[in-house]
C-alpha cells in the first residue's frame, strides 16, 4: 500500500526520469577508428573463450564462497539467527538454488556491470530475493528517490514487471562513474575484447581454408583454355589434399596475404588474454595464460586474485545486503559476511606454521584451527593454551612461585 500511495503522488511531469544502463548514458570510448571488423556484444564477448572463463572463474567462486549473518555481542561477532541468513546460504526462492542463483548474480555483474534481485517481504521480514536480469532494469528518480522499472517482455520473470522503491530492489554494481549505475565493462572495453575476437576469426578462417592463404599465380605465357583447366584442376585437388602442387608453364605463387606467423597470431592471442585478465582483474594464470607463471608464484597469485579480485567484490555486496536486508536499528549490530579465508591459507605446510604460532601464542583454540580445515570438534580442545615461559614485562613479582605443600626449588 505505501508503495502504491507513493507512485500516484507523482506527475506526469519530469520529475520521474529513467536513466536505464550506464552505458545508454554516457558514449564508452570513441571505438571509431579502432575497429576490428567484429560486432562486440556481451553474447558475442562470451563466445570468446578469455571473457567466457574470466566470467565463469569469478562468478564461480563467489557462489560457492561461504556466506553468513554475523551479530554484534559482548563477546564479539557470532553467527547470527536472522531471516536473511536463510536467503544467503540456504535458499533465495522457490525455484533457484543458492549456488546458481549466487552465479547468476555475479555473471550479471562482471558480464554487465549490474546486477538485479527482487525482495519480498511479508510482515517488514524479507522472505525471497528474485534475480531479475539487467536487460530487464531501468533506474530513475521520483521525487528525488532511487526506483526500479521491471519490464520483462517474456518468460517466467514477467510477474515481476512494475516499479520498485530503492529498498525492495538489491542493486550490486561495479565500476561506476555516478554511484547510480555501474558501466558495462563489455561495451566500455570493446576495442580489447574486439581484437581478441578478430584473432580467433582469422584463426579459425584459416584452418577452414585448410591452412591456404589468399595469394595469384602469375605467368607470362598465355595459357590456352585447355591448359587452364587442367592446371587449375590439378593445383586445386593437390592444395585441398595438403599436397605440394606442381607448377607449371612457368607459373609463379605470388603471397598477397600476410600469413600467421608474420601477423604474430600466437602473440596476438596471448595478449588478449592478457588483456582480458586486466579488464576483469584476474590473474592470467587462471585463464591458462602461464608465460609469466612459476611454481613459486602460483601460491602468491592465488592469494593475489582472493585479496584483490574477490574481495572487493565482495565487499560490494555485503554492503548492498547489510543496507536492504536489516532494519536501520540491526544494522549497528548485523553483518554479512563472505568468507574468504579459504583463498589466504596458503600451501600446507604455511597453513601449519600459522596454526602452530597461533595455538602457541593463545588466539586461537585448536578447535577453531580443526574449524577452519573442516574436521569436526573434539573434546577439551576449546580452551586456548598459554604460553608459560612467556609473561608481560614487570609481571615477575606476580607469578605463583608455588604453594606451600610444593615449594620451588631452591637455587644453589
Amino acid at each position: 500500500m505505501a508503495r502504491k500511495n507513493f507512485f500516484q503522488r507523482t506527475s506526469a511531469a519530469m520529475r520521474y526520469m529513467f536513466l536505464g544502463t550506464q552505458s545508454n548514458i554516457v558514449s564508452p570510448i570513441n571505438v571509431k577508428n579502432i575497429d576490428f571488423g567484429v560486432n562486440v556484444s556481451q553474447d558475442s564477448a562470451l563466445k570468446f573463450t578469455a571473457v567466457y572463463a574470466a566470467i565463469k572463474l569469478l562468478s564461480e567462486n563467489i557462489a560457492a564462497l561461504p556466506k553468513s549473518v554475523k551479530f554484534r555481542s559482548e563477546r564479539g561477532w557470532e553467527k547470527a539467527d536472522h531471516a536473511a541468513n536463510r536467503l544467503l546460504s540456504i535458499r533465495p526462492n522457490d525455484y533457484t538454488d543458492i549456488f546458481a542463483f549466487w552465479f547468476t548474480i555475479n555473471a550479471n555483474l562482471q558480464g554487465w556491470g549490474n546486477a538485479f534481485a527482487v525482495i519480498k517481504y511479508e510482515n517488514g521480514i524479507p522472505v525471497s530475493l528474485h534475480q531479475i536480469h539487467p536487460r530487464n532494469v531501468k533506474i530513475g528518480f521520483v521525487d528525488g528517490q532511487k526506483v526500479f522499472e521491471v519490464d520483462c517482455p517474456f518468460g517466467f520473470q514477467k510477474q515481476f514487471n512494475g516499479r520498485y522503491l530503492n529498498w525492495e530492489m538489491l542493486h550490486f554494481m561495479m565500476f561506476s562513474l555516478d554511484g547510480i549505475t555501474g558501466i558495462d565493462p563489455i561495451t566500455y572495453n570493446a576495442a580489447a575484447i574486439g581484437r581478441g575476437i578478430a584473432a580467433q576469426e582469422f584463426s579459425a578462417e584459416y584452418y577452414r581454408k585448410g591452412g591456404n592463404i589468399k595469394g595469384v599465380l602469375e605467368t607470362d605465357q598465355n595459357l590456352g583454355e585447355e591448359a587452364y583447366r587442367s592446371f587449375t584442376k590439378r593445383f586445386t585437388e593437390a592444395s585441398g589434399n595438403f599436397e605440394t602442387p606442381l607448377l607449371e608453364f612457368g607459373i609463379k605463387y605470388k603471397n598477397i596475404n600476410v600469413n600467421p606467423v608474420a601477423a604474430q597470431l600466437i602473440q596476438s592471442e596471448t595478449l588478449s588474454i592478457q588483456d582480458i585478465a586486466r579488464i576483469f582483474n584476474v590473474p592470467p594464470h587462471l585463464l591458462a595464460e602461464l608465460t609469466h607463471a612459476t611454481f613459486s608464484n602460483i601460491e602468491q597469485q592465488n592469494i593475489f586474485f582472493g585479496t584483490h579480485s574477490l574481495r572487493p567484490i565482495c565487499k560490494r555486496i555485503e554492503n548492498q545486503l547489510e543496507d536492504k536486508l536489516f532494519l536501520d536499528d540491526e544494522k549497528a549490530n548485523y553483518s554479512v559476511k563472505f568468507d574468504l579465508k579459504g583463498f589466504m591459507r596458503g600451501d600446507s605446510k604455511s597453513r601449519s606454521d600459522y596454526y602452530k604460532n597461533a595455538i602457541n601464542s593463545g588466539f586461537m583454540t585448536r578447535n577453531e584451527v580443526r574449524d577452519l580445515e573442516e574436521l569436526p570438534a573434539l573434546d577439551g580442545l576449546d580452551d586456548p593454551l598459554q604460553p608459560l615461559n612467556m609473561v608481560p614485562v614487570g609481571s615477575n613479582d606476580d607469578i605463583d612461585d608455588g604453594d606451600d605443600n610444593n615449594p620451588p626449588p631452591r637455587k644453589k
